[in-house]
């Protein structure tokens, strides 16, 4: 917002002053409209009301006063306006007709010609004592345009003036160069719950200002997670991409995304954004302004914050140790304000004039009261002017009592000042800000009238006649509700006021306001109640209404969810669990575990395993209690996957647990998903199982008869899984694509945080791989990593890296693969993938003739596959034991050659792995050849043969068939051996030409010794 005086309502500006319009394009430009003076006259009267019914009667006195008007005049001045707004009158955005009463101005209205509430016609509002101050803010500003990213934190006590000092620093500012400025406000209670809460205000804000579409466009481009927080924002026809873009998003990627895009909005014109009370801040906001001080890129960025040192001293703040290292590394300042000298104190009396000096003594008086505080200050001038102790007048100051009886009069500390304040005020106006005070800081007229069972049009007025009048309230703009109808807003001049009010009322009396706010709140958000579910939650449990308070506790769980911040969630949902005990008996039970289920979810997702399993083990022994078979086993089988991540005879006994319960399960639909999941994961435990594989696709059979499409997906995706382990690497892959496109059609899912996505995106790598679409699985790892570093996960993302030394590896690029693994040694955590890594490195080791070395990292497996069992080694055996006969061929050691292939044999035929079974044949042929037994070569060629024959496994069938040719030629059978010398060669180039021509790792591939040597009977290399 560009700070120039009149009234605002973007992308457009009433001005005044020069009696036209002005209209605001995407690059910050003003273009100046005339209308005809009556036109800009019910303008005028219209945004004046904005948010109130404005009756055609109203409008003809006001503008044609003692005049007589036909109304068609009226109406006509009206479609004049729409037109140079821009408006239509079936779906307007500015005026819109209320049939048979008159018009209203919809849009949100701001008032740019004062930051500060209006004065009392009393008490004057100068600005004293802070000079300094401003000097320092402006020259942070200074530093702020010239590309300086600025962090300032405003601290002081209640009342020493911390909003004023701000207010009129942005009032000042806002008069120069060209400047954005968005606030927001944290809120006592339920905003400390909302992550983000401040900033998704003034980020809303900057949305809806005058240049609001080019900073929607920027968060479009560059943080997506942060547009979809504003869901009125986003189109229908968005929506889906958007849903495809923010795949996989994290807490960093969030942060990473804002800070990119403020650096993009401040590129042309600076910002300066204000976040106000951050004693009260949530973590996720602690975490961003971290974020933003410290970005090393240029940013024409002044972020001010303001909060109470005191509040955040008594326990460990989390802004407290991030302002501390922040001026560690002088990475931010701190403007701490000081109480008002004497001095200053008779400068404010004096008001603009240096010759009306106040009154002997008074000045003296009023700072010892108010010990040098502003707001103590004001209130006690207020409160001697009304008492008639002193006058106000032509910017003197007269004592009506001598200073003595002014000193007995005088109220010991604020909240005693302001509490003589409210008593002045009448019974109704006591009775309206307690309700209001109810809300919040700030409040509708819409929701409080009615929790005061007043008249909405009566509460506007009153709220408006105490914001004019004293310095209690002033005015804040409009809100609109999800229905549209828009209701103004007031705030509370300070927080302290708002408070007083608050507690001055009885316990019962707030808690009965809270019930009727809670409730109205409910009917005006009554499909949008996830908008605003923690603000809802505070006002239920205040009321002692347990049960709407619990269950929008959950729902403000769930919306943290989406903004990533579970730190937020799990404080929510453990808050949630204590209120559980305060319900009814009969109720208890089930919230407790909805609670405990969505807690779970979380540790899961944070990959706190420990945590996981035993908010699980205490939800089974509730469903077990409460004789709840269905929920006992789901609960089985999502605890199936951090027990996973511990031990696999655990997991084992999980799955066990959930497949004997399911004996008991009534209906037969989730009978046939339980076995499913359950034949499906034990198939894949330890070891393979055709008999549970087969279990596996009849029970998915029978869901295919009875599910809907999505839980038809989900199967159908873990199923891909048996299909790829089968080596039908085809069928797994469009099976897999297929499914996870219907479940990415639900609105709100989390690939990054479901096991299935995570479980997918493994499958597709591997899938690929022995498919021979190598180049495909190589552009799928770069995409996958290229997502992990955007969602800010780089260590995961060079853990899929290892997907590529596969590729590599079967490519025959060796020294690539010890390359890879040497890039990602330190991200390599997890004990399956540790493993993965020593086999690839030590089968390139063993290829590069490097075998003491390779002899390591393959024992190294061996001997921890002895001593600490994983769910995966009886797939992960085939590949080592491919390593360690290469290894023993590559020494001459031919028995221990043979032993290890004997081994491939064994484990592979263990399997339905077509391609290590034909492996496992062709390494046991060129033992044999090796040995000279040739009997023994015949036969397992023959046996290597039949393996692959039908299935799609090129990676053994090009090999199969250079050995077979290699048999068939020393038996002098020509005709044959070219043959398999033909078939090979076909199977080589399918897997070279998956890769681009230009790619070097097609080179290295056909220009490896093994597949030369099939190409030396003249067929040219490439063709």
């Amino acid at each position: 917002m560009l700070n120039r005086g009149g009234r605002e309502f973007p992308p457009f500006r009433l001005d005044p002053v020069n009696q036209c319009l002005w209209r605001r394009s995407d690059t910050g430009d003003e273009e100046r409209i005339l209308v005809t003076p009556k036109a800009f006259a019910v303008l005028s009267y219209l945004v004046d009301h904005a948010g109130r019914l404005v009756t055609r009667e109203d409008l003809l006195e006001a503008v044609w006063p003692n005049t007589f008007v036909q109304p068609e005049v009226l109406k006509r001045h009206i479609f004049l306006l729409r037109d140079v707004l821009g408006d239509e009158a079936k779906s307007p955005q500015f005026i819109e007709t209320l049939p048979r009463r008159g018009y209203q101005f919809i849009a949100g209205v701001r008032d740019l010609a004062a930051a500060e509430p209006a004065a009392d016609t009393s008490v004057h509002t100068k600005l004293v004592g802070r000079d300094r101050a401003l000097g320092e803010l402006r020259a942070y500003l200074d530093r702020a345009f010239g590309g300086q990213r600025q962090t300032v934190f405003v601290t002081g006590e209640p009342g020493i003036g911390k909003t004023t000092l701000v207010d009129e620093f942005q009032r000042r500012a806002g008069t120069g160069a060209p400047l954005r400025i968005a606030r927001g406000q944290c809120i006592e209670g339920f905003g400390g719950k909302e992550a983000y809460y401040p900033v998704l205000e003034a980020l809303g804000n900057l949305c809806r200002d005058s240049a609001g579409n080019t900073v929607i466009q920027i968060l479009a481009a560059q943080a997506p997670t942060w547009l979809v927080q504003f869901p009125s924002l986003v189109k229908r026809e968005q929506r889906a991409t958007l849903q495809r873009e923010i795949l996989g998003s994290t807490r960093e990627r969030m942060l990473r995304e804002i800070a990119d895009a403020l650096e993009t909005i401040t590129s042309k014109t600076p910002l300066l954004l204000v976040l106000e009370d951050l004693h009260w801040v949530d973590h996720s906001t602690v975490d961003l302004i971290s974020a933003l001080s410290r970005g090393r890129g240029p940013a024409k960025l002044l972020f001010v914050g303001t909060y109470r040192p005191v509040d955040i001293a008594l326990y460990e703040h989390p802004l407290k140790l991030v302002k501390r290292d922040l001026l560690a590394h002088q990475l931010c300042h701190e403007i701490a304000l000081q109480p008002l000298g004497e001095t200053e104190v008779a400068a404010y009396l004096s008001g603009e004039s240096r010759e009306a000096n106040p009154p002997k003594g008074f000045a003296a008086l009023l700072h010892r009261h108010s010990e040098g505080n502003p707001l103590f200050m004001v209130a006690a001038l207020e409160h001697m002017i009304q008492r008639g102790l002193v006058l106000h007048g032509d910017g003197s100051w007269k004592l009506n009592v001598p200073l003595e009886a002014i000193e007995l009069e005088a109220p010991e500390n604020l909240r005693a000042m302001i509490e003589t304040q409210i008593e002045r005020l009448s019974e109704e106006e006591q009775r309206a800000l307690g309700v209001a005070s109810v809300t919040g800081v700030s409040f509708t007229t819409k929701l409080s009238a009615t929790a005061a069972t007043l008249d909405e049009e009566q509460f506007e007025d009153l709220c408006e006649e105490l914001s004019h009048g004293r310095h209690m309230l002033r005015q804040a703009g409009s809100h609109r509700f999800p229905d549209g109808s828009i209701s103004r807003r007031f705030e509370f001049a300070h927080a302290l006021y708002r408070e007083v009010f608050y507690i001055k009322q009885a316990p019962i009396r707030r808690a009965r306001l809270h019930l009727r706010i809670g409730e109205r709140l409910e009917e005006l958000y009554s499909k949008h109640q996830d908008e605003i579910a923690a603000e809802l939650a505070e006002h239920f449990e205040q009321a002692s209404d347990w049960t709407r308070a619990v269950r929008y506790l959950r729902l403000a769980a769930v919306s943290a969810r989406r903004s990533y911040a579970h730190r937020e969630a799990l404080a929510i949902l453990q808050h949630a669990l204590g209120l559980v005990t305060r319900l009814p008996e009969k109720d208890r039970a089930a919230f407790e575990m909805e609670i405990l289920e969505q807690l779970a979810v979380f540790h899961v997702s944070l990959f706190d395993a420990r945590s996981a399993i035993e908010t699980y083990e205490k939800l089974v022994a509730l469903a077990a209690l409460h004789g709840l078979i269905d929920l006992e086993i789901r609960t089985l089988l999502d605890m199936a996957l951090p027990v996973e991540w511990t031990s696999a005879q655990l997991y084992l006994a999980t799955l066990e647990r959930a497949l004997q319960l399911s004996a008991k399960q009534e209906d037969p639909f989730l009978r046939a998903r339980t076995r499913a999941k359950c034949f499906r994961r034990r198939a894949l435990a330890g070891r393979w199982s055709s008999e549970d594989a087969e279990s596996c696709r009849k029970a998915i059979e029978e869901i295919e008869r009875k599910g809907d499409r999505l839980v038809t997906a989900e199967h159908r995706l873990e199923y891909a899984c048996m299909q790829w382990l089968s080596s039908r690497y085809g069928d797994a892959h469009r099976s897999g694509v297929d499914s996870l496109a219907v479940l990415l059609e639900q609105d709100d899912l989390n690939p990054y945080l479901g096991s299935l996505y995570l479980m997918n995106r493994w499958l597709v790598l591997r899938n690929l791989l022995l498919w021979g679409e190598w180049g495909q699985a190589l552009k799928e790892v770069h995409a996958e990593t290229t997502l992990c570093e955007k969602n800010g996960d780089p260590t995961r993302g060079r853990e899929v890296l290892i997907q590529a030394a596969w590729v590599h590896l079967y490519a025959m690029d060796f020294s690539g693969v010890i390359a890879i693994c040497e890039s990602i040694f330190e991200s390599v955590g997890l004990p399956s993938p540790i493993r993965s890594w020593n086999i690839l490195t030590g089968s390139a080791e063993a290829a590069l003739g490097n075998y003491d070395r390779a002899l390591y990292h393959l024992m190294k497996v061996k001997d921890e596959m002895e001593r600490l069992p994983l769910m995966d080694d009886w797939y992960q055996r085939m590949p080592l034991q491919a390593g360690l006969v290469e290894l023993w061929l590559g020494k001459g050691d031919l028995v221990q050659a043979r032993q290890e292939a004997e081994h491939f044999l064994e484990v592979s035929l263990a399997t339905a792995e077509r391609t290590y079974q034909g492996l496992a044949w062709e390494a046991s042929v060129r033992v044999a050849m090796a040995r000279q037994d040739w009997t023994r070569a015949e036969d397992c060629i023959a046996n290597g043969l039949s393996t692959v024959e039908g299935y799609e496994v090129p990676i053994a069938v090009w090999r199969i068939h250079r050995t077979a040719a290699e048999v068939y030629a020393r038996s002098g059978n020509n005709d044959l051996a070219n043959c398999h010398r033909a078939l090979s060669r076909e199977a080589i180039m399918k897997l070279a030409n998956s890769l681009e021509p230009e790619d070097p790792l097609r080179a290295t591939f056909l220009s490896a010794a093994p597949v030369r040597k099939i190409f030396d009977c003249g067929v040219r290399i490439g063709a």
